[in-house]
């Protein structure tokens, strides 16, 4: 008791202390957070920074921009996007406007104003300002630009990123333009294009395919991959690029939990059936808000078929708990009907001022139905004057979008109209006419229209979803953290993994903008985890708490920017050293049979072919595949020349040029050069010359620290 007496005194300084090694946690992981933002660029191109703060700010209204656009909030997959687009952006401006500044160019103010309100606007301008036809409604930008003084900051701030994205695109265009002008063909560079492609040779070839050479035959050594490897590693350039195995602990409902939430339906079950306001009960108690919709048997559960049409329950009567779409639910049946799937109907709208969509009417309502009662009163008078209701239509009607039609709405679902006009419909037989009110005024209907009647019904579903406990969740937490306490080096992490019995996956290609892990929805932060600097192979992470789970990784591998490692093209070149090899071999056999072009068919396997009007715009050669040497080689043999055995990329080839036809004497090269100028313009078009600019620029990528 004395201890926990002096406990009790001091209380007041152990809480004090307490808070403040909280308060020296949160601040010393704050200053670390912030001086590493402080410390790093989110880009560097060649040696101009790009400061995070400015990509936060521009990110953030991009994100505004888009959500305006898509008219809701954006998905994970989207925001990422979005950071990405936006570096890209600003990657690009920084680099396109140190040429632009080489040379001089840029965009008066004078020539801006004239984008916007000059003889040819831009297309962006007039895309934005359209009358109702579609086309360009110049009043109407006016009268924006005149109003911008007393617009909302919001609409001025969009205004000025539309004036800025107008300017970046007309130097863009201007850019693009002046490199399309610059094309110069020289006459005999453009005579060479021509003759590439009008000279043609034809030859007869023997080709053994590799494919006749069993692989058994071939034996690949290590000095062999090596040599390979030095050979064509240029072409196995890489990005930076990380390696990493993990583990994940999902967190799905317990059995427990699936038990509470049954019983919490089940103990409802007597309110749901005592009640008589079904609609706020099921507002008030659900997951899932009333549906008034009338369901036919196929639109109900399986499991509710008989309960509500074939076993003669009546309205009130409540079935339940059952387990549908992740919830356990109870139904009450609210009404059931015979009705039609499909309705049609031809309607006149009288509107009345307060009715939707009424604006420009004065009409009161109690005119609008003296109006559409003596309308409905002539009607049903005249019912042999077929022509008579599309006359009071185009007289009448506020509904113009079926004016042309005679008021004809043609067939609808059932429910899919505003509920009194649906149901007079729906109760009524065909021919009828009458007046009903909706909130769009009175309609004056006549019922065109029915499908078979069958049984509906309109049912009441209390829902409550399947979730994970809190509870659950602690127990699956606590053993993700025990798994991570215990094994905190990579042979561990293995180790466990298979004491455990648990499933290792694997990815063996991230890069820092990777977005999608195989299971994993959004695992950006494990991502930046292998990407940190001082994430090293081997190493184990905490855990990663997603969406529905819980992640361990351990990093395997690390990749620097540059050629791929000799083990990474191993495997996949295998087949191109195997086929090298076989090459080699192929050449040998041809070679042991001389100039006995019917023993290599016979013994070897071999073809013999003629292949006809080979170019130097061919890939191929005959049907066997590309093989761009072979045919350099074709076109440089003169006639009646025989070439080989020479390897190519799928045979061994002999060859022998049997006609070689020069091109047609000519001066003029319009043709071709027209065909490499609409090639050129097609490349700056795709943003050619910036690829080139972007590749040819030392651009640091620090997005895997910071999104």
């Amino acid at each position: 008791m004395a201890a926990i007496e002096k406990i009790r005194k001091r209380s007041g300084l152990l809480i004090a202390i307490i808070g403040l090694a909280l308060l020296a946690f949160v601040l010393q992981d704050l200053f670390q957070s912030t001086g590493r933002h402080r410390e790093y660029n989110v880009a560097v191109i060649d040696g101009e920074k790009i400061p995070y703060k400015d990509f936060e700010d521009l990110k953030d209204r991009n994100i505004e921009n888009m959500k305006r656009n898509a008219g809701n909030n954006l998905t994970s997959s989207q925001t990422y996007s979005v950071y990405n687009s936006t570096l890209e952006q600003m990657i690009k401006e920084h680099i396109m406007t140190k040429e632009y500044n080489a040379i001089g160019m840029n965009v008066s103010a004078e020539e801006l104003y004239d984008q916007f309100v000059g003889d040819d606007p831009h297309e962006w301008v007039v895309s934005s300002f359209r009358d109702a036809s579609g086309n360009f409604d110049r009043q109407q930008l006016e009268n924006y630009m005149q109003q911008l003084d007393n617009a909302p900051m919001e609409y001025r701030a969009q205004w000025v990123e539309f004036e800025n994205a107008v300017k970046e695109n007309r130097l863009e265009k201007k850019f693009d333009n002046l490199i399309k002008a610059s094309y110069f063909v020289p006459a005999k560079l453009a005579e060479k294009y021509y003759n590439n492609k009008n000279e043609k040779s034809s030859a007869e070839v023997v080709a053994l395919r590799y494919a006749t050479i069993p692989d058994s035959t071939v034996v690949v050594t290590d000095q062999d991959k090596k040599n390979f490897y030095e050979e064509n590693k240029y072409k196995y350039e890489t990005d930076e690029t990380r390696a990493i195995e993990y583990v994940v602990f999902d967190i799905k409902p317990s059995a427990a939990d699936e038990e509470n939430t049954r019983n919490l339906v089940a103990d409802m079950k007597a309110d749901f059936t005592a009640t008589e306001n079904v609609i706020n009960y099921v507002n008030a108690n659900s997951d899932r808000r009333y549906d008034s919709a009338w369901m036919a048997r196929t639109d109900v559960p399986a499991v509710l078929e008989s309960v509500i049409f074939d076993e003669g329950n009546q309205p009130g009567f409540v079935f339940g708990p059952y387990f549908d779409e992740n919830a356990y639910n109870l139904v009450r049946i609210v009404d059931l009907q015979q009705r039609a799937d499909s309705l049609r109907a031809s309607h006149i709208l009288i509107p009345y001022a307060g009715a939707l969509r009424s604006e420009d009417t004065i009409t009161t309502k109690e005119m609008a139905q003296k109006r559409a009662d003596s309308i409905a009163n002539v009607l049903k008078k005249n019912t042999k004057d077929v022509k008579l209701f599309g006359q009071l239509v185009e007289k009448f009607s506020s509904d113009k979008a079926t004016a042309e039609k005679e008021g004809d709405l043609d067939w609808f679902t059932d429910g899919m109209m505003v509920y009194n006009f649906n149901e007079y419909v729906m109760n009524n037989p065909v021919g009828q006419i009458g007046v009903v009110e909706t909130p769009f005024g009175f309609h004056v209907i006549k019922v065109t229209g029915k499908t078979e009647m069958h049984p509906k019904a309109r049912l009441a579903v209390l829902s409550h979803d399947l979730s994970t406990s809190t509870k659950t969740y602690q127990d699956v937490f606590a053993q993700a953290n025990k798994f991570v306490t215990d094994n905190r080096t990579y042979e561990q992490f293995n180790a466990a993994i298979e004491a455990e019995g648990m499933t290792k996956r694997s990815q063996p290609r991230l890069l820092a903008s990777t977005y999608q892990i195989t299971g994993i929805e959004n695992p950006r932060q494990i991502v930046r985890w292998a990407f940190d600097k001082k994430t090293k192979v081997g190493d184990v992470s905490s855990i990663f708490e997603l969406d529905d789970m819980f992640v361990v990784a351990a990093l395997t591998e690390i990749i620097p920017e540059g050629y791929a490692p000799l083990e990474k093209i191993a495997e996949q070149s295998k087949y191109q050293i195997i086929n090298k090899k076989k090459g080699e071999l192929a050449v040998s056999k041809m070679q042991a049979c001389g100039n006995d072009y019917d023993r290599m068919v016979k013994e070897l396997g071999a073809e013999n072919t003629t292949v006809s009007d080979v170019n130097m715009e061919s890939r191929g050669v005959g049907n066997f595949g590309v093989e761009a040497d072979i045919v350099g080689i074709i076109l440089g043999m003169k006639e009646g020349e025989v070439v080989g055995p020479i390897a190519g990329n799928s045979s061994a080839f002999i060859i022998k040029n049997v006609k070689h036809q020069p091109a047609a004497a000519t001066t003029d090269f319009s043709t071709i050069l027209r065909e490499k100028k609409s090639q050129f313009d097609n490349k700056v078009l795709n943003n050619g010359v910036y690829n080139a600019l972007k590749n040819n620029a030392k651009i640091e990528d620090n997005r895997a620290m910071f999104y």
